[in-house]
Formats: structure tokens, sequence, C-alpha cells
């Protein structure tokens, strides 16, 4: 009996880690919903530009959704965040997409880790 007792505990344990082990971030995120400007860092692709909005973010990144579909995992980008007359002060960012989400009405969320 004492041996069911580990394995299940052990079970246990053995499913907080993987959650842990499969969610990346590494702070905790804010909710908010404010404009973000983002344009490709890559010279063939600075012509396209986007405003999007961010839904979450920390130190490390943001997540933002857009409508936009050509963004891709690993693609560089410039982040200006917080963006819009509203904002008393734009601060850029470079970033990497690290994630991409489909969202509803064909809308996708861009994950964005920051770099510098």
């Amino acid at each position: 009996m004492k041996a069911t007792t580990s394995s299940v505990s052990g079970s246990r344990n053995l499913n907080r880690t993987r959650r842990k082990a499969g969610d990346a971030r590494r702070r905790k995120r804010i909710r908010l919903s404010l404009p973000v400007h983002v344009r490709p860092f890559e010279s063939r692709l600075i012509d396209l530009e986007d405003v999007g909005e961010v839904i979450d973010f920390t130190q490390d990144g943001l997540l933002f959704v857009t409508c936009m579909p050509h963004y891709q995992v690993g693609m560089r980008l410039i982040v200006t965040f917080p963006f819009g007359q509203k904002a008393a002060a734009h601060r850029k960012f470079l970033g990497r997409v690290v994630r991409l989400d489909e969202r509803h009405l064909g809308n996708s969320g861009v994950a964005v880790r920051f770099l510098l």
C-alpha cells in the first residue's frame, strides 16, 4: 500500500513538473489593453507596419493581437510600446516572435520576447 501512495504522489509531482517545464514565462504577466506599433526588423519587410493591441506584458516581452498575417516564429521586430497620442512616452524595443496563437475573427496573438 505504501508503494501505491508514493506512486500516486510521484505522479502528482510529475504533473506539476511538466506544467512548469511547459511554461516558458519567467515573470508574472500584467493584463491590460494598449496600442502597440510593430514593424519587422528585416530591411526587405520594413514597409510593413502594424498597430495591434497589447493584452499582457512583462519586462521580458508582450503579447499583442493583430489581424496581420505576416508574422512568423523567429521573426525580429521593432516594437514601440506604449503607442499613440495618449502615451506620455514611446519606447522602442527589439524583439523576436516566440509564439503565434489563433484568435477569434481571424486575428492572431503574437508573443514577443524583448532582445535588448
